[in-house]
């Protein structure tokens, strides 16, 4: 296959993802084989988990430099670890709609399986109380995963929350 042809199906691939997902990190991309180099890309120090001493530079990519400009680094932070949420759970484009708008009513995505509306929540630092609400607050839902970038944060989530489904993703690393 040639470079052009090559540089096509690579742009077209992230295209695709990046209509489902809004925000990934180049170590995502590399993880699948792509380079996101020709994405508008904003190169950041972060804290997966909120108030930890441990930060990562992390390059985020999106569609377009206004995604990336004029918003919290918690904000992409948090779009990359839903994004990471669908990629670990292998959810098909067709299956996840990530919602927004909702920060403390609605869950960060929805993933329908086959009949059942999945809530789906990434926690990269929640106090306890707002963990409580928002469980609560999804309990309509067939099922609740929850999504953490620490193991030792998830433990705590699943031996606090039996009934939820608890995963630990990462959005920073080339290889997991």
């Amino acid at each position: 296959m040639d470079r052009l042809a090559q540089a096509n199906r690579n742009r077209q691939a992230i295209e695709e993802l990046l209509a489902v997902d809004d925000v990934l990190t180049d170590a995502m991309l590399s993880r699948v084989g792509l380079d996101g180099t020709r994405f508008p890309g904003l190169t950041l120090s972060v804290q997966p988990m909120r108030k930890s001493s441990w930060t990562v530079d992390v390059t985020f990519r999106a569609a377009s430099d206004s995604r990336l400009r004029d918003v919290p680094i918690s904000s992409l932070s948090h779009a990359a670890g839903t994004a990471a949420m669908r990629w670990q759970l292998a959810a098909s484009a067709e299956q996840w709609t990530i919602d927004r708008g909702g920060r403390f009513h609605r869950p960060d995505a929805v993933m329908k399986d086959g009949e059942e509306l999945v809530a789906m929540e990434y926690d990269a630092g929640y106090d306890r109380r707002t963990i409580r609400r928002k469980v609560r607050q999804f309990e309509p839902y067939s099922r609740l995963v929850w999504a953490t970038p620490s193991a030792i944060r998830s433990a705590r989530m699943k031996a606090d929350y039996p009934h939820v489904e608890v995963i630990t993703v990462d959005y920073w690393s080339a290889q997991t």
